[in-house]
């Protein structure tokens, strides 16, 4: 065996002694002292100096991600309350126009644009063709919950027709509406391309996609007083 071979296999030997036994030094203080690792930047440093730094580092790491969690539970807890009070809106209507209405009102408070498109809708502008909705699924959904990000063109086309209301740099979050079957989509727009990214939690709009789909299933389109004022505006 070589020198270089001996001393890699001492090394080595060495190495795993100390993965063995990470608490070594605990005892041995004149060692890490003495111990020196280096750096581009700073030349040879010792070892407590770099725990040193990597501590640091990690505390700046650990307090940013506290201030994020702490922002985002703000966030969240507004979201939250401005979504059951519209759920508790939309429990309340009798006809399915009046929900969607709502739905759309609140997305506009908040400078989002909402879309309701249905597979067996009574109104053009909120129908959606099986066939479409099918081509978009293919491409994006593959079993997930929803979609979220920028929008191309064709997929927009597919999903919302010529709707001048959707932006075309912003970001979309698409979620299917099912019950016994695919009833169609709930949809959101907005103008910030960053605003809706793949990683974000999607539980809020889920829970509204559910009472959605449940209203969809036992209100009319529209109730009776409604067609009334139609037949009469007519």
């Amino acid at each position: 065996m070589s020198q270089i071979e001996a001393d890699a296999l001492t090394e080595e030997v060495i190495a795993e002694y100390l993965r063995d036994n990470p608490d070594f030094f605990s005892n041995r203080r004149e060692l890490v002292d003495r111990l020196a690792l280096p750096t581009q930047e700073q030349g040879a440093v010792s070892l407590v100096h770099v725990q040193l730094n990597r501590q640091r580092q990690r505390i700046e790491e650990l307090e940013e991600e506290i201030t994020a969690l702490m922002s985002l539970a703000k966030s969240n807890d507004q979201t939250f309350h401005e979504f059951m009070a519209l759920q508790e809106q939309i429990l309340k209507c009798d006809s399915l126009v009046s929900v969607v209405k709502a739905i759309e009102e609140m997305a506009k408070s908040l400078g989002l644009v909402a879309y309701v498109r249905l597979f067996d809708a009574d109104s053009n502008f909120y129908s959606l063709a099986r066939d479409e909705y099918q081509r978009f699924a293919t491409n994006h959904l593959n079993g997930k919950e929803a979609y979220l990000g920028r929008m191309r063109k064709a997929d927009r086309e597919l999903l919302f027709a010529d709707n001048h209301r959707a932006p075309e740099m912003g970001s979309y979050v698409v979620l299917p509406l099912k019950r016994k079957a695919l009833q169609g989509v709930l949809a959101f727009s907005s103008g910030d391309g960053g605003h809706f990214q793949p990683h974000m939690d999607t539980l809020f709009l889920r829970h509204l996609a559910l009472v959605l789909s449940h209203l969809i299933e036992s209100l009319p389109w529209q109730c009776e007083e409604h067609e009334r004022i139609s037949n009469t505006s007519a």
